[in-house]
């Protein structure tokens, strides 16, 4: 059978509008929430696993349901998933600030990401679906970065607001989540409008093996990537306990530095789109994932002297290369797979490496909690933080063994067809 030819779709420059509008809310709206649950677990009494678990609800559960909506959304057309997905965030945000514990805030947060997950093969199919090789990272680069500076925006200003207005305790995370809500809202109404790039298709769901097969030299970039988000995850959970537990950093300067992470990955976005079209998707890349231990590094050095200004490079450094690693690593995915298994081959790195991550931070809340039997609890966290450095350093070396997805050319299998982010 041969594929089903994608539908007529709008000039790049009608639909790019809507789509830059909708991921924009939808970044202000993630960011809000995700900015603020690990320090609200922290505030809830969390111990060490349940920290690594809050943590983790977002990576697992983003990734848990990733094979399944990719394959689902490369047969149904994408506005539907973004739909599901962007609702279910909302409603996240709406409900989260009535956990009365930490375990109750897992669980709120368990099921909604399970089900906003749909909107992330969704978004990455879009992309592929109304762009071509030859400008596909400028536009990834200045889309996602535009939605990237807008929530840093959006996170300064209402941690401002959420510390000026006076409440204290659990209700000053009310506004964030609140606000949260309403932007996800906003994005789910963009997508109403969005036009669909892909038509209702007869081949059956699920084609995972075919999948891997059309998309060369997947499965050595996946294993890698498994590798390194491994070493990734174990630092994930011990973040906010610097920032929250030991430094004891408010509110309004968690969205300051939430936000400066996020100016420097829209930075880095933009840059990344160019260089990627330029040099390649492959040095991008290896730039990115090889100083990324400089994150960590950082939070070990604020928690080691007391200095919460250490959390200003590392949410620089973490953002600038996050930004980088984004932008090069999904032109890499969507110019390896054909474009009907652009879906579900995003889907199923956003799988494995989501797996990996969760049970490196699950990992690494147990050994936290099994040291601070052992040592105090501020050495215990400095100390799995420069191993965690290292095995970043190592980890990385495996980029190297990727290959180069950048044609000068559209290739021939990626039709000319006219139209149109994980914390450090």
């Amino acid at each position: 059978m041969t594929d089903d030819p994608p539908p007529r779709k709008e000039p790049l420059n009608q639909q790019s509008i809507r789509i830059s509008t909708m991921w924009s809310s939808w970044q202000i709206g993630a960011n809000l929430l995700w900015a603020y649950t690990g320090a609200l677990a922290v505030d809830l009494g969390a111990s060490g696993i349940q920290q690594s678990t809050v943590t983790g609800v977002q990576t697992l559960g983003n990734a848990s349901m990733q094979w399944a909506w990719g394959s689902l959304t490369d047969r149904f057309g994408r506005r539907p998933f973004l739909f599901i997905g962007l609702l279910a965030i909302g409603m996240t945000a709406a409900l989260v600030p009535f956990a009365q514990n930490a375990w109750q805030l897992i669980l709120l947060l368990l099921v909604p990401t399970i089900i906003g997950s749909a909107a992330i093969p969704a978004w990455n199919g879009l992309l592929g679906d109304i762009t071509t090789m030859k400008g596909r990272g400028r536009f990834v680069g200045l889309v996602t970065a535009i939605g990237t500076i807008a929530s840093a925006i959006a996170l300064v200003v209402v941690g401002f607001f959420a510390v000026s207005i006076g409440l204290t305790g659990l209700a000053q995370y009310q506004v964030p989540m609140y606000l949260a809500c309403v932007a996800s809202i906003i994005a789910v109404i963009c997508v109403l409008v969005l036009k669909e790039t892909v038509r209702v298709s007869k081949h059956r769901v699920f084609r995972i093996r075919e999948s891997v097969k059309a998309t060369p030299r997947f499965v050595r970039f996946l294993i890698i990537n498994i590798i390194f988000f491994t070493a990734m995850g174990a630092a994930w959970p011990l973040f906010p306990i610097v920032s929250r537990g030991i430094l004891n950093v408010d509110l309004f300067l968690i969205g300051v530095f939430t936000a400066i992470f996020s100016i420097s990955s829209g930075i880095a976005q933009i840059a990344a789109g160019v260089l990627s079209d330029h040099f390649g998707r492959k040095p991008i890349i290896i730039i990115a994932r090889s100083l990324i231990f400089i994150a960590p590094l950082c939070s070990a050095l604020g928690a080691i002297t007391g200095n919460i200004w250490f959390l200003v490079p590392l949410n620089i450094s973490g953002g600038f290369l996050t930004g980088l690693f984004i932008v090069s690593s999904t032109a890499w995915l969507l110019d390896s797979a054909p474009p009907i298994y652009r879906g579900t081959v995003v889907a199923l790195f956003n799988f494995f490496t989501g797996v990996a991550a969760f049970c490196s931070a699950m990992v690494s809340g147990f050994v936290l909690d099994y040291l601070t039997l052992q040592i105090p609890y501020a050495t215990a966290v400095i100390l799995m933080l420069l191993t965690i450095v290292v095995l970043r350093i190592f980890a990385s070396f495996g980029y190297f063994a990727i290959n180069e997805t950048l044609v000068k050319v559209p290739a021939p299998t990626i039709p000319r067809v006219p139209g149109s982010d994980r914390a450090p």
